[in-house]
C-alpha cells in the first residue's frame, strides 16, 4: 500500500499535512529518524531560503515517518529546531509560531483529535497581525514575498519519496478556502 499525501493551501500559501497510513512504510527502509538530514533553520536566512527549509524538513520527516504518530514535539522540536508550546487542555498537542517577514509567519501544529483520536500535523503560513490591521479583511500578502517552495514541486518531491496525492481532498480544500 502506499503512502497517501494530503496538501492543503492556507492562507493562500502552501501548507502541508501528511496522513500516511498507519499499515507500516511501502519501502525496504525502516524509519529511523536519528539517522535523517535536516535543514536547520538559521537566523540569516531569507525568507525564500527559510520557507523552503521548513518545506524541506516536513518532507525529511515524512520520509523517515512510519506514521504521523513519529511527528512527536520532540521530534519536531529537533528537526525545526524550535521550542514547542503545549496546547492548553488538549493531550499530546503543541503549537510553535514565529514571524518571518514583517507581512508573514510560520507555525507548527501538532495535534490529537480527542474525539476521533487521530493525530495531526501542520506547517502554515498566514499574514502577521499588523499586515491584518492595516489592510483590508480579505486582502493578503505577496506570497512571492516567502514563496521558495511551491505547491507543484512540494508535491513532485513527496511523490517521489513514494506518496501519493489525493486529487478530492486537495480540491475539497481548496473549495472551502483551506
Amino acid at each position: 500500500m502506499k503512502y497517501q499525501l494530503t496538501t492543503i493551501t492556507a492562507a493562500l500559501l502552501l501548507a502541508a499535512c501528511s496522513s500516511p497510513p498507519e499499515t507500516g512504510r511501502t519501502d525496504s527502509q525502516p524509519a529511523n529518524p536519528a539517522n535523517k538530514e535536516t535543514v536547520k533553520m538559521s537566523e540569516n536566512k531569507t525568507p525564500l531560503e527559510a520557507q523552503r527549509a521548513l518545506l524541506t524538513n516536513v518532507l525529511e520527516m515524512m520520509k523517515t515517518s512510519e506514521s504521523i504518530k513519529d511527528f512527536t514535539r520532540e521530534r519536531l522540536e529537533q528537526v525545526f529546531s524550535v521550542k514547542m508550546i503545549p496546547h492548553e487542555n488538549e493531550l499530546d498537542s503543541y503549537v510553535f509560531s514565529k514571524e518571518l517577514t514583517k507581512n508573514w509567519w510560520w507555525g507548527l501544529n501538532k495535534s490529537r483529535d480527542s474525539v476521533e483520536k487521530l493525530d495531526g500535523f501542520q506547517l502554515f503560513f498566514e499574514p502577521t497581525e499588523q499586515f491584518r490591521s492595516s489592510h483590508e479583511p480579505n486582502e493578503n500578502p505577496n506570497i512571492g514575498e516567502i514563496c521558495g517552495m511551491d505547491y507543484d514541486e512540494f508535491v513532485q518531491k513527496a511523490e517521489k519519496q513514494g506518496f501519493i496525492q489525493n486529487p478530492k481532498i486537495v480540491q475539497d480544500s481548496m473549495k472551502k478556502g483551506v
